[in-house]
């Protein structure tokens, strides 16, 4: 982290461009030029959202890749030795994934912090959108500490006093100190309050049914930035990680009662991703063209069949989607490319796989955004419904009933029985739902989960130490102790 900050000092390499879509951090300026407009302070915005979709960012391992080889949503073992040691979450052999992670991680959190420190020696008058571009900047930095959080400590629940990470708000050649695990969500928190306070104007600027327009202007296509909604939804996420489950319904109610984010038609959860972000069901997402680019060298060899690798077997998640005949993600989400029986069948997992751009993406026309969806409806409605269960169990049934219907299931009071829904019917519909968005490995970790891993045919006890990563040993080599000044 420390040599990311030195890079940063009087320098800041984000070109200004017209086009938003094309910048990319190369160029060094003159800081004190760079930020003397409005468009400096959003050009260095758009890049900070261009780091978010890296490969050791959301663009892979924390999305579709290393998260969700994790979370067993790829079962072969007839593979290479690092993704067979994500399998069986060998983590000392993944150190070298690890410090990607951590070194983009908080190379972005260095970007968002020099906007807000040039933010600082500007009033608020000064620019119009100022409340836009600060809450924008302290939301990320709130998202991105939360995630290295979850993946480099202890769970709250378990350990809250126990080491967490640096939470980094200064933009200058420093080591920031670790914080607690409990010390790191008071600042998550305290960071996307305020963002929700500065993002107010977010309400009219979100409107339903999408107005996805790119290039024209900053206020405009609100579901590419970290916007009100996305706030108010991230709060949620991280109290439902906590365990404030009193917290986490007020968020998720907010999001869901603001109307803006209706939840897809059963009848189009084919087409509603496919490596876009969704026009319904999207609060926030980050633009980008290279998803594709990056499933297509994983998941696929060259040649003109397109055939695919052997890294990607979804068959035991097709099951589990296929347990009610009715459920659209099981039919859509979901292809059999070999075997009809179950001994040798092979399943894939379509879900962000846009194969006519794959083909031929000279022929790919669509207009819809392409990029990596962040949060998405679906989460409210079921942290709502896991909040009410025991203080309200019909009402959580609501929420959940609301949700399953509209991926093609019958609601659970219309089911022979009436039976109720459980803690454990919620976590198996996160398991389906989220599916290439890296969430479900999360749920594991909330509650130290046990995970079947199929390569080792056993189930390993769900531990912290199972479910946290390695923080970088050159993250140490700068520190030391009151001992050392003796």
């Amino acid at each position: 982290m420390r040599k990311y900050c030195i890079l940063f000092l009087s320098l800041f390499f984000l070109v200004a461009c017209d086009d938003f879509l094309s910048v990319k951090p190369k160029a060094e300026i003159v800081e004190h030029v760079y930020f003397d407009t409005p468009e400096g302070f959003e050009d260095a915005l758009y890049g900070a959202y261009s780091t978010l979709s890296a490969s050791a960012l959301y663009g892979e391992y924390l999305s579709w890749g290393l998260l969700d080889v994790f979370a067993q949503y790829y079962k072969k073992n007839s593979i290479n030795d690092n993704v067979k040691s994500m399998l069986i979450l060998e983590h000392e052999k993944l150190r070298s994934y690890y410090n990607l992670i951590w070194n983009k991680g908080y190379e972005t959190i260095g970007y968002v912090n020099n906007v807000l420190r040039n933010l600082e020696r500007k009033s608020e008058n000064s620019m119009h959108y100022y409340k836009l571009y600060k809450g924008e900047a302290l939301g990320l930095r709130a998202y991105l500490h939360f995630d290295l959080l979850r993946l480099f400590a202890p769970h709250v629940g378990s350990k809250p006093n126990a080491q967490g990470i640096p939470y980094v708000t200064i933009y200058e050649v420093a080591v920031s100190p670790f914080k607690t695990v409990s010390e790191v969500y008071d600042l998550v928190i305290k960071d996307l309050k305020e963002a929700e306070l500065l993002l107010q104007e977010d309400e009219t600027l979100l409107v339903y049914p999408r107005k996805f327009v790119l290039n024209d202007g900053f206020a405009t296509c609100r579901e590419i930035h970290f916007n009100l909604y996305a706030a108010q939804a991230l709060l949620a996420r991280v109290y439902w990680m906590k365990g404030d489950l009193e917290n986490a319904l007020i968020y998720a109610r907010k999001v869901i009662d603001s109307g803006k984010f209706p939840l897809e038609d059963k009848l189009n959860i084919r087409s509603f991703v496919a490596g876009t972000i969704t026009e319904k069901e999207a609060i926030w997402g980050v633009y980008t063209t290279q998803i594709l680019d990056n499933v297509k060298k994983n998941f696929y060899t060259y040649d003109m069949t397109f055939t695919w690798l052997p890294a990607d077997d979804n068959t035991a998640l097709y099951s589990v989607a296929q347990e009610d005949g009715n459920d659209m993600r099981g039919n859509d989400w979901f292809r059999i490319l070999i075997g009809e029986d179950e001994s040798d069948r092979i399943v894939r997992c379509m879900k962000i796989v846009n194969e006519t751009k794959i083909s031929d993406p000279g022929a790919y026309t669509s207009k819809r955004i392409e990029g990596i969806n962040m949060i998405r409806i679906p989460e409210m409605y079921l942290i709502a419904a896991e909040a009410l269960l025991k203080s309200d169990p019909d009402e959580a049934q609501k929420y959940f009933d609301t949700f399953i219907v509209s991926r093609g299931l019958f609601k659970y009071k219309d089911r022979p029985g009436s039976p109720q829904v459980t803690l454990e019917d919620i976590v198996k519909e996160r398991r389906k739902e989220f599916v290439q968005e890296g969430q479900y490995f999360y749920t594991l970790k909330r509650d130290n989960m046990d995970i079947y891993v199929d390569a080792l045919k056993t189930t390993l006890q769900g531990t912290d130490e199972l479910y946290t990563f390695i923080i970088p040993d050159e993250e140490f080599e700068y520190r030391y102790t009151e001992a050392d000044e003796q």
